[in-house]
């Protein structure tokens, strides 16, 4: 009998995952971060469980997985080997995959280089180049009123981060393109630091970390699963970069959602519900292209 809650072995460990519905294509939810559980995604996802099976899993060291003590497990590698292995062994069979992120990196990472059978893969406010990217981000900031950037970068650069205004300005900047009309609060005691700081370091706009220098572009050209690449009007991941993502896919639509930024599934609604829709009838499409007969994928083995 398939367990709602439980945990699976990958590589490092085990992890925790969640699957509710039944029926159709799943749909797995890779969360961001790298640091965040995904806790976070629940509530906008889980009323797709009424169409089809949905599955939520932390990443290793994260949430209610196991911890990470050995720092030389938090490669992008071992993710992509950790995706596959959640893949295979909850028996998903040509997933919808949803990355936000971090987890859009890893999917676009994976669908690259490993040709997956997947249904679809939905970029969900994820980028390409981290040195693009981190310059994007700075360039957002310096445009914010109030002298953002200097007030967080510079004080990085200068060691005045026990300032309290420079989290007096963190906040302004994720209000402005991160999550603009949430009252939901990112508390930093949800995230792994050990996973942050290793793969990021101290900011989006200031990677020190492992993904310094990540960068796919070049690798985009060999994805062949269907792909929504989507973004918010806001969205720190500007919609320049997620628009030459598309470009280079063979098979992408580019998506960018009025008055959302990064964070759209933690919106206030209408953005909310309107972020979600976006996704489920993309779903709906590819499904519809794939099985012109009317069958839904996977409905021959719904549970």
């Amino acid at each position: 009998m398939r367990k709602n809650i439980g945990r699976i072995s990958v590589p490092g460990g085990t992890v925790w995952y969640r699957r509710t519905g039944s029926g159709g294509a799943p749909l797995l939810l890779v969360h961001g971060g790298p640091g965040y559980p995904s806790d976070l995604l629940f509530d906008a996802f889980a009323p797709l469980a009424q169409e089809r099976e949905v599955v939520w899993y932390d990443q290793l060291g994260v949430g209610r997985s196991d911890p990470v003590e050995d720092i030389s497990l938090l490669t992008v590698d071992r993710f992509l080997d950790e995706l596959g292995a959640v893949c295979e062994g909850l028996g998903l069979e040509r997933p919808h995959v949803y990355g936000h992120s971090w987890g859009a990196m890893l999917g676009l990472q994976y669908a690259a280089e490993r040709a997956p059978e997947w249904t679809s893969l939905i970029c969900a406010n994820g980028l390409a180049s981290v040195p693009r990217f981190e310059q994007e981000v700075r360039d957002l900031m310096a445009k914010l009123p109030g002298n953002v950037l200097d007030r967080t970068y510079g004080r990085e650069l200068r060691g005045e981060t026990d300032d309290p205004d420079y989290w007096v300005a963190q906040e302004e900047y994720m209000r402005a393109c991160v999550l603009r009309t949430s009252s939901v609060s990112l508390d930093p005691e949800l995230m792994s630091l050990t996973t942050f700081r290793t793969m990021i370091g101290h900011a989006d706009y200031h990677v020190t970390g492992t993904l310094k220098d990540w960068d796919i572009f070049d690798a985009l050209e060999r994805i062949q699963v269907p792909t929504l690449v989507l973004g918010g009007e806001f969205d720190e991941c500007v919609p320049a970069h997620l628009a030459d993502i598309a470009e280079r896919i063979p098979d992408a639509e580019h998506v960018t959602q009025p008055g959302a930024a990064h964070m759209g599934y933690l919106e206030k609604e209408p953005l909310r519900g309107a972020y979600v829709s976006l996704i489920q009838g993309y779903m709906a499409r590819v499904e519809a292209r794939a099985c012109p007969n009317g069958r839904l994928l996977g409905e021959a083995d719904a549970r």
